[in-house]
């Protein structure tokens, strides 16, 4: 475990105090452990996977991939890396979970938000190379009426109000 423990921070990139201090314990505590010196506690081998969304079996016999690959840990590894608080946790799940054509349509919507004017090209940009320029356009009379409703111009109203 102790080489797979090395090779793990190895992979990863970071040095052994970095490593450590995810873990709340100190570079010369990784040090022991990667040397084999100090015996793998159970705590230790929890925060390890935990924080660094290592597979647990890997990490104890060497059997099966080295990092574990499922969503809720790629959120949990995002909202680490990037401090983000529960409504903007929320909002990165929500907006990954809808399907594509809505997800840009909020995209072009935070687009338009965040900086309007030099955004306005790439929106219209987008639309034009997506074919989707013309896609909220009603088909025929009746979809547009069923849509905004009916209204008239009763020019003999206008008429009357007139002089």
């Amino acid at each position: 475990m102790d080489k797979r423990l090395r090779l793990l921070r190895e992979k990863i990139g970071i040095s052994r105090a970095a490593f450590g201090q995810r873990i709340c314990v100190s570079g010369d505590v990784i040090n022991n452990l990667e040397r084999g010196r100090v015996e793998i506690k159970e705590h230790i081998l929890k925060l390890i996977c935990s924080e660094f969304s290592v597979n647990e079996d890997w990490l104890r016999t060497g059997k099966g991939e080295m990092f574990l690959k499922t969503p809720s840990i790629t959120m949990e590894q995002l909202k680490k890396e990037f401090n983000l608080d529960e409504f903007s946790y929320n909002l990165v799940y929500k907006y990954l979970t809808l399907p594509p054509s809505q997800r840009e349509k909020v995209r072009d919507f935070f687009y338009s938000v965040i900086s309007p004017e030099e955004n306005i090209d790439y929106i219209a940009k987008a639309s034009i190379a997506n074919n989707n320029f013309y896609n909220d356009v009603p088909d025929n009379p009746e979809e547009l009426e069923r849509l905004y409703g009916v209204h008239s111009n009763d020019e003999s109203k206008m008429d009357s109000s007139v002089g």
